[in-house]
C-alpha cells in the first residue's frame, strides 16, 4: 500500500475540486475535508491505514445550464483518460457525472439543491507514513 501523508492527501483532494469548479466556472464554497479509516485492497487494517473524502459546493456558470456544466467536466475527465462510473440525466437541467482516476481517485459532481452542484471526492486508501 502506498504511503502518503493526509496533507498530501488533502492538497490532491482540493486539486480536483479545483479543476472541476474552475470547468463550471465558479469557485469552489462549504470545502469540507475528513479522514477515515480505511480497508485496503488486499483487506489490510490498521490505525494508519486511510481515505479522505472531500465535499465542496460550486454554483453553474448560468442559470438552467447544469448540463452544460456536467458534459464539460466529462470531456476533461474523458480527455484525461479517466474511467466514467456514471453518467446520468436526472431531469431537464439536472444530472450527475462520476468518474475513477488512474490513481484511484472517485470524482462525483451531481445537481445540489436548489441550485448549483455538490463535488465529491474519496482518495483510495494510503498509509500514513
Amino acid at each position: 500500500m502506498e504511503s502518503k501523508s493526509e496533507n498530501d492527501v488533502n492538497a490532491q483532494i482540493q486539486q480536483h475540486a479545483e479543476t472541476i469548479a474552475s470547468l463550471v466556472g465558479n469557485p469552489l464554497f462549504n470545502p469540507s475535508l475528513s479522514a477515515s479509516g480505511c480497508t485496503g485492497r488486499g483487506g489490510e487494517t490498521s490505525d494508519k491505514i486511510f481515505t479522505v473524502q472531500g465535499v465542496y459546493n460550486v454554483n453553474p456558470p448560468r442559470k438552467d445550464q447544469h448540463l452544460a456544466s456536467l458534459g464539460k467536466v466529462k470531456a476533461e475527465w474523458k480527455a484525461k483518460g479517466y474511467t466514467i462510473t456514471d453518467d446520468r440525466t436526472v431531469g431537464p437541467d439536472d444530472g450527475v457525472v462520476a468518474a475513477k482516476t488512474p490513481d484511484g481517485y472517485d470524482l462525483d459532481i451531481e445537481r445540489a439543491l436548489p441550485d448549483g452542484f455538490v463535488i465529491l471526492i474519496h482518495s483510495p486508501c494510503y498509509e500514513r507514513p
